[in-house]
């Protein structure tokens, strides 16, 4: 949609203005069209024999907020044709006003623009803003407006890139479909699979590229409606499998991270527990037996041979969590996270008053509050009442705090961003954790390296990648780690997609990108827009 040049009438080249009048509320104008002949609308034969006059009354854009009304003089006309099945017709007069339509093309357009940009609602209102005294469109206009948009496909169509977004997350998907050399949305499909996908691709022969996820729908699809197309797997994705194959890999394992931190953990961070209510207690106590007994049952039902997704609904907890209690040896237990707070730096400080025999709240609050300490003493507090146990004596030295058996550990997704990084990127304690962690359990070692080595062959591409690739296949297929040769067995099956994208420059960033526009359109419309509606607000674009 193109916005014509601002003129006082819509179009002068067709129409001349013969009269002006204006009211408090409005302004009329009474124009005509000026052309001696005309063309008849279904033959083409070109007539200049006039049959009658009639006027029409449509909307034009209002002049500064003041609604305009236009009184359009028409003629028709005779067909002259003897073949022609149309006797008479109006003259037609395209830049002005369609046939039937009660708004003038620009003002339409405006209606248009407004709803594609806000939707129905807010473009309503606005439209209303911009004329107060004049029916620019209601909510219903403006989505009948945008609906009736039609968009053509580029002539060229390339690169095409492919992807999912959820219309109901987790429960309805469609797929969306962008041109990546000219990064725009051409199509969005009402569906996720292979045969929707593979039907729109032979509608267009003209497709040579396809770049996608590693989802094997469309790899399927891309396959069966375009053979001809050279698919291209998304160099992002790739890196986020090979994190999941090291994050699996470290689950299979938790009690080696566990034991790990244990080892290195420093001994002023072992006290980091505050007491706990009895009520406290008795609750997490609870939450780890009720998730040790879900355990068991999973394990039980795998052994009956029921399926994952049979075990997830039976014993009402996501598959997620199922998946995860088959690949760990041992129940795995949940790791406390070490955080900061602001009492931390002057822990040392406290304990030395502490075991000195200070045990007054308020004055260890008032010394380390001098000490720029920014928060009451309510943290102080809780840390206190851990330390009084029993209770000592005033002005009696206390003994030395014990420390507490309470081993602040890394999640397996903390771990697996801590085997990502560089040594030179870990702290101290991080870096003693990562080498004590692959002392301790060699598969988590083997996995660190083969799946670093992937990640640099994949974005150094070199020449040379080729022949890496086919070592690294060959090594993965033979590590002995599970997760490791799925890993290396899916690449070998989608090898073709893989050694492209150390090719071609292609990724799917620009449709992720348009997959967020999509979900700010759902946001926008508060998440009950059909269809037919979101693919037409996301094949919009305005120009400039």
């Amino acid at each position: 949609m193109i916005m014509a040049e601002a003129t006082l009438l819509p179009d002068p080249t067709q129409v001349e203005l013969v009269r002006l009048s204006g009211t408090a509320t409005g302004i009329t104008a009474v124009v005509r069209a000026h052309a001696g002949t005309t063309r008849c609308p279904v033959c083409g034969a070109r007539s200049e024999r006039v049959h009658s006059r009639y006027t029409r009354r449509v909307a034009d854009l209002p002049w500064c907020g003041v609604a305009v009304r236009l009184h359009l003089h028409v003629r028709r006309f005779f067909c002259d044709q003897p073949t022609c099945p149309r006797a008479i017709f109006t003259e037609r007069l395209p830049g002005v006003v369609a046939p039937s339509a009660r708004r003038t093309v620009r003002l339409s357009q405006l209606v248009e623009l407004v709803g594609f940009l806000l939707g129905g609602s807010a473009g309503s209102r606005l439209l209303r803003h911009l004329a107060p005294g004049q029916p620019m469109g209601s909510r219903d206009t403006v989505l009948r407006t945008i609906r009736r948009a039609t968009f053509a496909l580029p002539e060229a169509l390339h690169a095409l890139s492919v992807d999912d977004f959820a219309l109901r997350r987790g429960a309805t998907y469609a797929t969306i479909l962008l041109d990546l050399e000219r990064r725009r949305v051409v199509d969005l499909l009402p569906v996720r699979s292979d045969v929707a996908f593979a039907l729109w691709l032979r509608r267009h022969p003209e497709v040579q590229l396809v770049s996608r996820d590693r989802g094997g729908d469309y790899a399927v699809g891309a396959a069966l409606g375009a053979p001809q197309a050279q698919q291209i797997a998304d160099r992002f994705h790739l890196l986020v499998n090979a994190g999941d194959v090291l994050e699996r890999c470290l689950t299979r394992h938790h009690a080696s991270l566990r034991q790990a931190a244990q080892r290195t953990c420093p001994a002023d961070v072992l006290p980091r527990a505050t007491k706990h209510s009895p009520v406290d207690v008795r609750r997490k106590q609870a939450r780890r037996a009720a998730r040790e007994q879900h355990y068991q049952q999973v394990i039980t039902l795998v052994q009956q041979g029921v399926s994952a997704h049979q075990i997830a609904r039976r014993l009402g907890i996501a598959r997620q969590t199922v998946a995860k209690f088959l690949q760990v040896a041992a129940f795995p237990e949940i790791a406390l996270h070490a955080r900061s707070r602001p009492i931390d730096p002057y822990l040392p400080y406290l304990r030395e008053r502490w075991n000195a025999g200070e045990h007054n709240v308020r004055q260890l609050w008032r010394e380390i509050r001098a000490l720029g300490y920014p928060s009451s003493d309510i943290g102080l507090r809780r840390i206190v009442s851990a330390w009084r146990e029993p209770a000592p004596q005033p002005g009696v030295a206390g003994l030395p705090l014990p420390a507490k058996e309470e081993v602040l550990s890394y999640s397996t997704r903390k771990t697996r961003w801590l085997l990502w990084k560089a040594e030179e990127e870990l702290s101290e304690r991080e870096g003693a954790y990562v080498a004590e962690l692959k002392q301790l359990c060699p598969p988590i070692a083997e996995a660190q390296r083969l799946l670093t080595t992937f990640h640099a062959i994949l974005t150094q591409r070199c020449s040379e990648q080729h022949d890496q690739l086919e070592s690294w296949l060959a090594q993965g297929e033979q590590s002995g780690i599970s997760e490791l040769v799925g890993f290396a067995r899916g690449l070998r099956r989608d090898e073709a997609a893989v050694r492209a994208a150390f090719r071609y420059d292609w990724s799917q960033g620009p449709i992720e990108g348009q997959v967020n526009r999509l979900k700010l359109l759902k946001r926008q419309m508060y998440g009950r827009a059909k269809f037919d509606l979101l693919r037409q607000r996301m094949l919009f674009h305005p120009a400039g």
